[in-house]
């Protein structure tokens, strides 16, 4: 296939590929340029051959669309990928032009094919750019649509442009009756001023805007909202406003309500604080360790110091000298044990007298049981420590009147036994005189009545000094006792009665010395209340009079038990008989089993009745605490 001479040099050095065909569409010329892009020959690509230089996915549409050009001998432009001397295929575009007769009928074609790979390249990545930027754009849309909340945006003159699907959902309105300043006719009556006086003066002096108000809902009920926005200049210098409104009603609500609350809560406090400042009482509170840490109006009055003098352990201050260390060791175990006990003690007032106080305390526990503060009161117990003072007093020459009469009823039996002991001096002293008569001496004889004498005269001396003692009348005397001899001095006293009343006595102190803690005497007239009641029960008692004395030890504490072979205790007066002037005899006043229990539990034990286990006669039993466990030894 030959060139035509004269075109060459000018064809070859054109900066593209160009091409010739046949009327019938056969390539029959692509000049030098064209040739180096395929890296081939025209030999190879002349006639139809050129269709190979397509890529595959191209070679159908590029074959009808030259085909169509043929029969229509309209030239138009046809993309496709062309295969490169690498091997590379590159997007090209495919241009064509008739030469045509006289008559009109193609007579050749010619045409360019011009390298666009680049310019594809940017159209699809501008292609990709526009769906991206459309796909975010649906997402934003959709985003802000999504939004819990009403988002706008504004012109800067305060109009509104847009509002989101949420705004139109909530307001039940369409767009078109909410933009501009339509939404206004949603607005509250009551907020509409002072939201548009924010609103415009943001505007004007400020970047961004915040307030509150109600916005009428699609079911006609306002709601609080939270309004903010921020202005915003895009690159064109363009302002416009972009915000969003919060539904608030909930937390307005719960601030309403908190409100209410606090000053409900206050109110509260200031009736309880005025409560607390006025009963007649010393209110305080402590931390779980035990510091003072508030006390009311009427303890800082009566103790005339300042607070932060008595806060923290400053309290003990407060208290009487002798009280400080018993009172400490109480605090410290109610403390340590989390239970509370009521405890005595003398506070000084602020004119320096001291008065006494009952200190009670109650802990606040949390749900593992853990203590959170303490708190108590402080009542002042000066008129019934004098009464009780009074009583005590009462109690002991009551006490004292009652041994008096007991030794008054008991006079024949002392006379009888002070008067044995004395007979038995006499006839011991008359023996010595006549072993010392001339003629009669007998020395040895003579020191043993002498002896005689002086055993019976200490015997005698020794009830003369019971008797005294019952008779004393002498304050209490706590101090370790010999149980064992306190109960013979009684019975030894006792024994004449006894005898005459015919009553065996037993007494069982479990093969031990024991040691109590008390007042000798007043023990002592408990036991003799106590066996004489006893003795008293058996007089027209048919079975044989006996009464038993046991003493036992039982962990810290020394029981006694009294019982008897009489008539017994009715069941339903057990708990009766040691109240005052409550008596089972006919000519009883009732106060011999009161005193009783007065004594044991002034001593800290208990007293009280029972039946018998063989079903007759009755049992009387009191406890003492040991000396050893006191530690008075």
């Amino acid at each position: 296939m030959e060139r035509e001479p004269e075109t060459d040099p000018i064809i070859d050095l054109i900066p593209a590929m160009v091409w010739s065909a046949t009327s019938e569409g056969m390539l029959d010329f692509a000049n030098q340029h064209f040739l180096e892009f395929i890296g081939a020959p025209l030999e190879e690509i002349s006639g139809e051959g050129f269709y190979k230089l397509f890529h595959p996915d191209d070679t159908a549409h590029l074959a009808s669309e030259w085909h169509a050009i043929m029969a229509s001998k309209t030239a138009r432009e046809v993309v496709g990928r062309l295969k490169r001397a690498d091997g590379q295929y590159r997007w090209c575009t495919l241009r064509q032009k008739p030469r045509l007769d006289a008559e009109g009928n193609v007579t050749r074609w010619y045409g360019v094919v011009l390298d666009i790979e680049d310019r594809k390249e940017a159209e699809n990545a501008l292609k990709k750019t526009k769906t991206a930027l459309a796909a975010s754009e649906e997402n934003l849309s959709l985003i802000i649509n999504s939004l819990p909340v009403l988002v706008w945006s504004a012109r800067p003159d305060g109009s509104a442009d847009f509002v989101n699907k949420r705004w139109l959902d909530y307001a039940g309105r369409p767009a078109d009756q909410i933009l501009e300043w339509g939404f206004l006719d949603l607005y509250h009556p009551d907020d509409i001023p002072s939201m548009v006086d924010i609103w415009k003066r943001d505007l004007e002096h400020s970047d961004h805007t915040v307030l509150k108000g109600r916005i009428r809902g699609a079911d006609g009920n306002y709601r609080w909202f939270y309004f903010a926005g921020r202005k915003l200049v895009d690159a064109n210098g363009v302002v416009r406003w972009f915000g969003c409104n919060i539904d608030i009603e909930d937390l307005q609500r719960a601030e309403i309500a908190l409100r209410d609350s606090e000053a409900a809560l206050r109110e509260s406090e200031h009736k309880l604080n005025l409560i607390i400042n006025t009963i007649p009482a010393m209110a305080w509170s402590c931390t779980q360790d035990g510091r003072l840490e508030y006390f009311n109006r009427n303890l800082i009055d009566y103790v005339g110091l300042p607070f932060d003098e008595i806060v923290g352990f400053g309290f003990y201050r407060m208290f009487h000298p002798d009280d400080v260390e018993p009172m400490r060791a109480a605090w410290d175990e109610i403390v340590a044990s989390k239970i509370s006990r009521p405890v005595d003690a003398r506070i000084r007032r602020a004119d320096g007298e001291y008065r006494w106080f009952n200190l009670r305390q109650s802990p606040l526990l949390d749900a593992d049981g853990n203590v959170v503060r303490w708190y108590g009161v402080v009542v002042d117990i000066e008129d019934r420590k004098r009464a009780e003072e009074s009583l005590r007093q009462s109690q002991s020459d009551l006490a004292h009147v009652t041994r008096m009469t007991a030794t008054g009823e008991l006079a024949v039996s002392i006379a009888h036994e002070v008067n044995q002991p004395l007979m038995a001096i006499v006839t011991s002293a008359g023996t010595c005189l006549r072993w010392l008569q001339p003629g009669h001496t007998d020395l040895e004889q003579a020191r043993m009545a002498a002896e005689r004498v002086v055993r019976d005269g200490h015997r005698a001396g020794d009830i003369i000094t019971s008797i005294r003692a019952m008779a004393q009348k002498s304050p209490a005397r706590m101090e370790q006792t010999d149980l064992q001899g306190a109960l013979h001095e009684v019975l030894s006293l006792l024994t004449g009665e006894l005898q005459r009343r015919e009553v065996e006595v037993g007494l069982d102190m479990g093969g031990l010395p024991i040691e109590v803690v008390g007042d000798r005497t007043q023990l002592q007239q408990v036991v003799l209340n106590l066996v004489m009641n006893s003795a008293e029960a058996m007089t027209a008692s048919p079975r044989a009079k006996r009464i038993a004395i046991r003493c036992a030890v039982q962990k810290q504490r020394v029981i006694v038990s009294i019982s008897d072979t009489g008539r017994g205790v009715p069941v339903g007066e057990l708990d009766r008989i040691f109240e005052a002037f409550y008596s089972t005899k006919a000519d009883g006043i009732g106060m011999g089993l009161s005193i009783c229990r007065s004594i044991v539990e002034a001593h800290g034990g208990r007293i009280w009745a029972s039946e018998a286990e063989n079903g007759g006669g009755a049992v009387f039993s009191f406890t003492l605490p040991r000396a050893e466990d006191t530690g008075v030894l």
